[in-house]
């Protein structure tokens, strides 16, 4: 978990030159037209008016898009608080704030709908502005060019997506998302685009050829496809001005959001960046899968891992083809589809493609179809009687790669160390809802490409899609809003430091999520070749908290409630000038959080969502909140200093120089300046009672955090020293000595107790907490039995009882007589003399001499068993004792 150290930081916040990046232009004016006093409607879409290009940030206030690099933000406030340090006469004359660089940078685009959404490019070329209804592309300057010096504003060369597609009497724009096998350049991309009535259209955009702004060169109805019956049929979505009719789908299949499965990296599942996932406000879910442009790019793992997937099935699929006709059908139509990229010539790539070592880059195989087989619909059951439920947003996590498959016959260290670079073999797919909920779902059988059969004579068999189901591992709430009946619109962003980390953002809070550590145990489960008890243990990994959720930050009341005012979506910066960084805006005030990297910091247990009442006796925690903000009406300028430009017309300004007379003319004039001044006071005088019943709580809590160090100090004083009446001990008082013996104690216990839970934990994680095998069982009894007879009990019973430590001593002593025993007959056996023919036997038996040493070889050999059995079993006793 996340360790938030501070909240806005100092270069952000007024009156720092970067506070000036979120604030509006137009606080002041309450007669403001409607383009910039609009905001866009939490209820219909998320709120994605923030995004990055690495450091730098594009934000939307008044409808206009903002450029800043947080960076060189954060630098010039650093040096204008150093030269502020050394006096006045450090800061230059001509940049009163520190630095000539302006604090952002204005980009004109010819939008004039309310943005909703801004999503750059992966390479940063350029920049997707979503309105209700429309898409624009605006290119991209480089950073150095918007890093001058000039504070004009920079007017962007921008294209209109589809100007009779994406237009207001059509469906509105649900999401945008650049496809993660595009070929993204600095002249051209692809994106995809999906409308709320179930229209996914591909663009690949050129900016030689502008007709690739006009049509799609891939597009789908998914409200036809989910009824199709063969590739050969039209699914095309209905174009411009014509009728449509009326369907159920048009209820059931409305898109509340849309993500990819993947983001085209070597250690994910090769079909997971080419699967587009789909939810429906209802609550289904659809994949499309293959979705690719007509050309792609693709690391190198995914074409041998495709391979060392679909051969293999596909052979054992053909010895049983009767029972597994539907299996075998589509299993052969991968394997068309991979045959058709396997003959194909890998593409040269463009001089401006930024490839990763070992990418190629192919063309969509036509065969079986450009357009697949819509899967789904995936379902999961909440335990909740309504059918509705209202989602909003998706984020997937892929499943790892299956490297067993894909190096099978290589190296097993290689394997095993390829394997461990992911956690989860399952898909992870999470949703948020209206209600502020997140749902925590697995996707255990995998998504797979699939197309639908070719039309054929006589042939009326329709292909059936039944239902899926989901496992739903948990369901968790948000932190509700002070306001409770608001709308909010939750969505997803992904952290930078482990796949199984997000952020939330609601309407006044981002909460942060993470199933890091229960995904790893999961799969360790998973993998695990010891089956028994598998079913159990997954029921009570399921069965309890499954991620853990902190509050990062929490709008006030009074800025989430005004104008019904959502938050946008977070950015996560990790970077070395800004840190982990989380930030966010709202009525013109930055909200950022600087966090703790995993590795830098640990955080415990403690549950700041649920507000639990403190243990009786002990000091309360202070609540955790963001430092006071100054609200921007309290520093904007007054309506009155350009109310003749505004509401005066000319011809009557000069009446203002004469003599006040009666007539409509002045009545007007002074009820619009009645409507702006109270208008502008009503906001001074919200702002002004907020921070006066802000400076009563703070008293109050001073108040309530002074008595309560008074109570601990008391307690400190009646535990150290119990004083009497009279000044003196009370009889039978504990002394210091007393009680700093029982501390040392407890904290000596405290690190035993740490020390054997840390040697438990690691045992259970090498064990990966599977029971015990036969053969592990064996053993361990053996030992138990060897520590027994290695006991230093005396001997009860005859020899056979004796223990092994006497009877050792015994085969010692027995071996070194026996040793002795035949050096000394070695010894006394006199050396044989050689006997001529000629000489007479004598009186004395005489032993042959190769008898002699047929005896003394075979008594050597006996000594030496002996000692090589002794030396086996005190080697063999060494290593028991050292075992236990």
């Amino acid at each position: 978990m996340p360790k938030v150290n501070s909240y806005a930081p100092a270069w952000l916040c007024r009156p720092a030159p970067g506070a000036s990046l979120f604030t509006s232009s137009a606080i002041a004016n309450s007669s403001q037209d409607a383009k910039t006093s609009a905001k866009p409607n939490p209820a219909s879409g998320a709120t994605r008016t923030i995004a990055k290009r690495g450091n730098e940030a594009f934000a939307v206030v008044d409808n206009e898009i903002r450029w800043s690099n947080l960076a060189r933000v954060k630098g010039q406030w650093q040096q204008q608080q150093a030269r502020q340090k050394k006096g006045p006469a450090a800061l230059p004359k001509e940049a009163p704030n520190g630095s000539g660089l302006p604090a952002y940078r204005v980009l004109a685009v010819p939008v004039y709908g309310l943005i909703k959404q801004i999503i750059p490019s992966p390479n940063g070329a350029f920049l997707a502005i979503v309105t209700e209804h429309t898409v624009h592309i605006a290119v991209l300057p480089d950073a150095s060019h918007l890093s001058s010096t000039d504070t004009a504003q920079i007017r962007l060369k921008t294209y209109q997506l589809g100007p009779t597609t994406h237009v207001i009497p059509e469906s509105p724009v649900v999401s945008a998302l650049w496809h993660p096998l595009g070929l993204h350049t600095n002249i051209g991309g692809c994106i995809v685009t999906i409308t709320a009535d179930a229209a996914v259209r591909v663009w690949e955009l050129d900016r030689n050829n502008h007709w690739s702004f006009d049509q799609p060169t891939l597009a789908v109805d998914l409200q036809k496809l989910v009824d199709g019956t063969s590739s050969d049929q039209d699914f095309a979505p209905t174009g411009f001005g014509k009728n449509k009719g009326f369907s159920a789908d048009v209820y059931d299949m409305e898109v509340a959001s849309a993500c990819f499965g993947g983001n085209n990296t070597e250690r994910e599942d090769a079909w997971a960046p080419m699967t587009l996932w789909v939810a429906m406000r209802p609550g289904d879910l659809y994949a499309l899968c293959p979705l690719l442009p007509s050309k792609w790019q693709t690391p190198s793992t995914t074409i041998p891992a495709l391979s060392s997937a679909i051969i293999p099935k596909l052979s054992a699929l053909e010895e049983t083809p009767e029972d597994l006709e539907e299996e075998l059908t589509a299993c052969r139509q991968q394997y068309e589809w991979l045959r058709e990229i396997d003959d194909q010539a890998p593409l040269d790539p463009p001089a401006e493609l930024e490839m990763t070592q070992g990418a190629e880059i192919f063309i969509r195989p036509g065969n079986p179809s450009a357009i697949p087989r819509l899967q789904g619909p995936f379902r999961f059951n909440t335990g909740d009687e309504l059918d509705d439920l209202d989602l909003c947003d998706i984020l997937v996590i892929a499943a790892k790669l299956n490297v067993e498959d894909l190096m099978m016959g290589e190296d097993e260290e290689l394997a095993v160390e390829a394997s461990e670079r992911e956690n989860l073999s399952a898909t992870v797919i999470c949703l948020t809802s209206g209600n502020g909920q997140v749902h925590i779902c697995l996707e255990l059988d995998g998504i797979e490409g699939q197309w639908l059969p070719k039309a054929h004579k006589n042939t009326f068999r329709t292909p059936l899609s039944e239902p899926a189901d989901l496992v739903l591992v948990e369901s968790l709430d948000t932190i509700k809003t002070n306001g409770g009946g608001a709308v909010t619109w939750p969505t997803f962003t992904r952290d930078v430091h482990s796949r199984y980390s997000f952020f939330v953002t609601t309407a006044s809070n981002v909460v942060f999520f993470s199933i890091a550590s229960w995904a790893q145990t999961l799969e360790s489960e998973l993998q695990a070749e010891d089956v028994s008890g598998s079913d159990f243990r997954l029921d009570v990994l399921c069965g309890g908290d499954v991620a853990k959720r902190e509050r990062i930050l929490q709008v006030p009341h009074a800025d989430s409630t005004a104008k019904n005012e959502h938050l946008p979506a977070s950015l996560v910066f990790y970077d070395y000038d800004l840190g982990y960084l989380l930030l966010t805006y709202l009525s013109s005030n930055p909200y950022a959080a600087s966090m703790d990297t995993p590795e830098d910091s640990y955080s415990g247990s403690t549950d700041l969502l649920e507000n639990t009442s403190p243990v009786a006796g002990s000091p309360a925690l202070p609540p955790r909140r963001a430092p006071y903000q100054v609200p921007a009406i309290l520093y904007a300028p007054s309506p009155l200093d350009s109310f003749v430009e505004k509401h005066v017309p000319h011809r009557q300004r000069h009446t203002l120089q004469e003599q006040v007379r009666l007539s409509p003319a002045t009545l007007d004039l002074v009820t619009v300046a009645h409507r702006v001044l109270s208008a502008h006071t009503n906001a001074i005088e919200r702002a002004a009672s907020d921070l006066f019943r802000r400076c009563e709580r703070l008293s109050f809590e001073m108040k309530d955090q002074l008595r309560q160090l008074s109570d601990v100090a008391d307690r400190i004083k009646g535990v150290t020293s119990e004083i009497g009446p009279d000044g003196r001990r009370k009889e039978g008082s504990r002394n210091s000595e007393a009680l700093d013996k029982r501390l040392d104690a407890a904290k000596d216990r405290q690190a035993e107790l740490a020390q054997r839970y840390d040697a438990l934990r690691k045992k259970l994680l090498n064990s990966g907490g599977r029971p015990l095998s036969e053969k592990e069982k064996s053993w361990i009894n053996e030992i138990n039995v060897l520590s027994e007879s290695f006991s230093e009990t005396e001997p009860k019973g005859d020899e056979e009882d004796q223990v092994l430590a006497q009877r050792l001593e015994t085969v010692k002593r027995l071996a070194a007589s026996l040793v002795s025993e035949t050096k000394s007959i070695m010894a006394k056996v006199p050396s044989p003399e050689p006997r001529s023919p000629s000489s007479p036997g004598g009186s004395q038996p005489k032993v042959p001499q190769r008898l002699q040493r047929a005896k003394i070889e075979d008594a050597m050999r006996m000594v030496e068993r002996e000692s090589a059995v002794i030396d086996a079993i005190t080697s063999r006793l060494e290593r028991l004792n050292t075992s236990l």
